[in-house]
């Protein structure tokens, strides 16, 4: 059976059409408590989500809140801090469980016995959920070429340890053009793997852990992450095993918001400009159909070009591809407009 897409494009009413998809996922649901995986938006970004379109949800169903911390360091990188950037970003109108805890160390452990992870490491606090859905923004990103609902999920869902687990095939580079030596890394690694010699900071793969802490703190922008070849088709693939674990004996739905398109995601501390205009908002049971859906109608109003690829950014074709191998959906859909 082919997955259905709901597309709703009206962009003047747009909280309309969320609370329209809220009346078809409260059949569904029951009236029962309901987790809403969503991004907050690091501190200093303006195009996650709007909240004000989600403010009449407790008119349809309970629900919560649920994410889990970041990996890097930032304004989400714990829970006291994740929660006060969601409310000062308009997200306090519900309750928020930030479900790996206090400092992301709270984690289930799911058995998956896929190619790249055994057990996955979800923030432990998701067993409370049997009911769920992703609000994701589907925008660019610099390692999967977009994120959307399968990014959400899988990243967004995993635990600090979980997080690191798919970062571990991930190479950390240093720019010995733009590093001065500072030892600002060394100091603040905690697997010991960076070293300063002659003025310059080396990392050593074989001690680096993945977390990208050295990314944070350089003042020098020196350090980054090199998300090319196969690393990142890994980590495509390991999100997409993580997203399998967090769905697994849960019920889901799906929504994508194409609206505020950006090149990069909403991890970026900073104000960004739009790609393109805006499309509308995407409802489906499968997150691989919905996906495949956003990447099919950005393409459509960009003449047929992917506006992420051509922006630099990588083909993230992969982790649609590995997820319907997996069992996760299907990139066929049937697209159903609704007004």
């Amino acid at each position: 059976m082919v997955p259905e897409v709901y597309l709703f494009s009206d962009l003047s009413r747009l909280k309309y059409g969320v609370n329209k998809f809220f009346r078809i996922i409260a059949k569904d649901f029951r009236k029962t408590k309901v987790g809403i995986k969503i991004h907050f938006g690091e501190k200093g970004n303006d195009t996650h989500i709007n909240p004000e379109l989600l403010k009449d949800v407790k008119k349809f169903f309970p629900a919560v809140f649920v994410e889990c911390n970041a990996l890097y360091r930032g304004s989400r990188t714990v829970k006291k801090d994740h929660m006060a950037v969601a409310k000062e970003h308009g997200f306090g109108f519900l309750d928020i469980d930030i479900l790996d805890g206090d400092i992301g160390d709270e984690f289930v452990e799911v058995p998956v016995n896929l190619k790249n992870i055994k057990k996955a490491k979800l923030g432990k606090g998701i067993t409370k959920y049997n009911n769920l859905i992703a609000m994701s923004h589907f925008k660019g990103h610099i390692a999967t070429g977009f994120g959307g609902a399968l990014k959400n999920v899988g990243m967004g869902l995993g635990s600090r340890a979980g997080k690191l687990d798919m970062h571990s095939t991930v190479r950390i580079a240093v720019d010995s053009n733009k590093c001065t030596g500072c030892m600002t890394c060394e100091k603040n690694c905690p697997a010991n793997a960076i070293k300063v010699i002659n003025k310059k900071a080396e990392i050593d793969s074989n001690v680096c852990i993945g977390c990208a802490r050295c990314i944070a703190v350089c003042p020098n922008r020196a350090v980054n992450m090199d998300w090319s070849g196969e690393n990142t088709n890994r980590l495509m693939e390991k999100i997409a095993e993580y997203a399998l674990a967090a769905t697994k004996g849960r019920n889901w739905w799906y929504i994508n918001f194409l609206t505020n398109i950006t090149l990069d995601c909403d991890c970026a501390s900073i104000k960004q400009k739009p790609l393109m205009k805006d499309v509308g908002i995407l409802l489906s049971k499968d997150p691989v159909a919905i996906d495949q859906a956003s990447v099919d109608l950005l393409k459509e109003r960009n003449k047929g070009k992917d506006p992420f690829i051509e922006k630099g950014r990588i083909d993230g074709s992969q982790i649609l591809k590995y997820a319907e191998s997996i069992g996760l959906g299907k990139m066929d859909y049937e697209l159903i407009k609704i007004d």
